[in-house]
């Protein structure tokens, strides 16, 4: 008898958990300013039900008085998530207009030293405009400690295989970060990643170019 009494009291402990958690969770649904959606379902939910009746007592046809309140129960469904996806879509270019502090790359003097070596070497990067010191300063400072820039002279898609492969060293950086840096220059002009991407789709790199580029990047995996 007294196991039967404490698992009836397990059960409404549970029970009054579940309410208290669903109560918790209406109340942060309303919080976030969603009184109105509740308030539209509601009164939705009562038209449909109110219309089922009138159906059922109409045709007496019982599939028939449940489709008004399936399809308010689908058009519900439909709305919340339509409107998880717009606040997700929000959220997303929130964070892509967030300041971009900097690339900050994890590599030390002598790794960054020996790319940008190979860099000049195919005058890929111009020398003459771009210092070593400028290249590690926009590759690991943060953007306000410097005022250094790249300047790059090889073609628009072949700009695009060297950015990719640096976007492959860190995680969270995109060709648009590049572009939102304001540090890479093109010919002296400031990189789009738009413009680097259409030019790539159309005059994609030959093989012997990425391969080049690849091997000045092949190091690092012996680090």
């Amino acid at each position: 008898m007294k196991k039967i009494i404490e698992n009836i009291a397990n059960w409404l402990v549970a029970v009054k958990g579940r309410k208290d958690k669903i109560h918790q969770n209406i109340n942060a649904f309303m919080r976030r300013g969603n009184n109105g959606l509740i308030i539209g379902f509601i009164l939705f939910g009562i038209f449909a039900v109110y219309f089922s009746f009138d159906l059922y007592e109409t045709y007496e046809i019982f599939w028939l008085a449940l489709l008004p309140i399936w399809f308010s129960v689908i058009l519900i469904f439909i709305i919340l998530v339509s409107d998880a996806y717009k606040k997700k879509v929000k959220y997303q270019n929130r964070s892509s207009r967030m300041k971009l502090v900097g690339f900050n790359m994890d590599f030390n003097e002598r790794v960054l030293r020996r790319i940008y070596g190979s860099l000049t070497q195919y005058e890929y990067l111009d020398e003459n405009l771009t210092s070593f010191s400028n290249f590690y300063e926009v590759m690991v400072l943060d953007f306000d400690d410097h005022d250094s820039v790249l300047h790059f002279n090889c073609t628009q898609p072949q700009l695009k295989y060297i950015l990719d492969k640096f976007k492959q060293l860190k995680k969270g950086i995109s060709l648009k970060s590049f572009e939102r840096s304001q540090k890479i220059y093109h010919k002296g002009n400031l990189i789009s990643a738009e413009i680097l991407s259409k030019k790539y789709n159309e005059f994609p790199p030959n093989h012997e170019f990425e391969q080049q580029i690849d091997s000045f990047f092949d190091f690092l995996g012996d680090i």
